[in-house]
């Protein structure tokens, strides 16, 4: 009788175990965003799209892990720029998700405001990569990385909050 009870306790452990050992997914069921280990693989972009001028973002955009940049000779070392210098621009209030941005830019992106900057990835910092100008409120800056970065890669030049988590540098 007791070894049918320890078979039955070894078994119930072993999937508790395996229930128990399932990674965290990147969001959950609302589409939200949750804490898990940084991963440091860089996705490899299906393409690149040279912007002649920063694109703004008033809302949320889903790059599909396009490589953005700014063309040939944009990064002049590490000469401050400014907005007109950046590939994205968000707005207070957006998102920037899915993105990569390549070595052909001065400054990485700008937040105007509170903003959301998920998984987006940087190749090669020129300047700076995320620029916060945001005077309240909480930036999120989940998953992604940056490599080769001399100098800064999230410069904060404001009040407000700054959550930085799964982040590879």
């Amino acid at each position: 009788m007791v070894s049918f009870s320890i078979s039955i306790i070894a078994v119930a452990a072993f999937f508790a175990q395996s229930a128990l050992a399932v990674p965290s997914p990147s969001v959950d069921t609302n589409g939200i965003y949750v804490k898990r280990a940084a991963s440091c693989t860089f996705p490899n972009p299906p393409k690149t799209s040279s912007l002649s001028s920063p694109m703004t973002v008033k809302g949320t955009f889903d790059g599909g892990n396009v490589r953005y940049d700014r063309g040939k000779g944009a990064c002049s070392g590490q000469k401050e720029g400014g907005d007109k210098d950046a590939v994205f621009l968000l707005e207070n209030g957006a998102t920037l998700k899915n993105v990569v941005i390549g070595a052909d830019q001065a400054e990485g992106v700008h937040c105007k405001g509170s903003c959301n900057i998920y998984n987006v990835w940087f190749e090669d910092v020129c300047e700076d990569a995320i620029t916060l100008r945001q005077t309240s409120g909480t930036t999120n800056i989940v998953g992604g990385g940056a490599k080769n970065a001399s100098d800064k890669v999230v410069q904060h030049n404001g009040g407000g909050v700054v959550n930085i988590e799964s982040y590879c540098v």
